[in-house]
């Protein structure tokens, strides 16, 4: 897991890869990596990345289940930020949130830790398992390990997002804008930006566009240009 992550340059690539390494050894069937000043920030706002769900799944959580989520509850992020992993089953078992949307859904238990890297701002790692029963108390104890060796890895990736962002703020760009401005200026083509960040090509042009206007850059170069100024 580690070896996934340590050799990437910025937090949308570690993002990414450690995501994509926790389906690859452990199965998940959904996993999101969410980052945010406060750990109610990161999950509410959700700027980070998310895999394994359906667009369907994603667009029902937000018109109709996302206030019940207990994972976005004050309580249940003192709780995760208090005792570093929670158990969805552990809390909620029985509520409409379990039963009526994530179990329809072929989602039958999920778990959330917390790298707390305070002032640099919080990782939070969600995960969901769909084949068992619930999430085991292996992979309770690997959550608590990852976040434990991930802490000096996810600061120095939060400062320099810290930094990207007060790029950002001089022109009053949102997160995701700042992320798209900073990959355009890169060199990721639209769909490889979309990939990086698990949106839809056309989001990735609506937030160029205004990026560039804020900027008031006519191109992929100039923009380049600015930021690296």
């Amino acid at each position: 897991m580690l070896e996934a992550v340590d050799r990437t340059t910025d937090l949308p690539e570690f993002r990414e890869r450690l995501l994509r390494a926790l389906q690859t050894w452990f199965g998940f069937v959904g996993v999101a990596v969410l980052h945010g000043d406060t750990l109610p920030d990161a999950v509410r706002e959700g700027c980070g990345v998310q895999g394994g769900y359906r667009p369907e799944f994603l667009a029902d959580y937000a018109a109709r289940w996302a206030d019940q989520d207990p994972f976005r509850s004050e309580p249940v992020c003192r709780m995760i930020l208090e005792r570093g992993v929670i158990r969805l089953s552990d809390i909620a078992a029985g509520t409409p949130f379990v039963a009526e949307f994530l179990r329809p859904n072929g989602i039958t238990d999920k778990a959330a830790t917390v790298v707390d890297a305070a002032p640099s701002g919080v990782l939070y790692v969600g995960v969901a398992v769909g084949d068992r029963p619930r999430i085991s108390d292996r992979e309770v104890a690997v959550l608590y390990a990852l976040r434990r060796h991930l802490a000096p890895l996810v600061t120095g990736r939060l400062d320099r997002d810290r930094e990207r962002r007060a790029i950002g703020e001089r022109w009053q760009l949102t997160p995701r804008e700042r992320e798209v401005a900073d990959l355009a200026a890169q060199g990721l083509t639209n769909r490889q930006i979309a990939d990086r960040l698990f949106i839809g090509v056309d989001t990735v042009k609506k937030h160029l566009s205004r990026a560039l206007s804020a900027t008031s850059c006519t191109s992929r170069t100039q923009l380049a240009v600015l930021l690296a100024a």
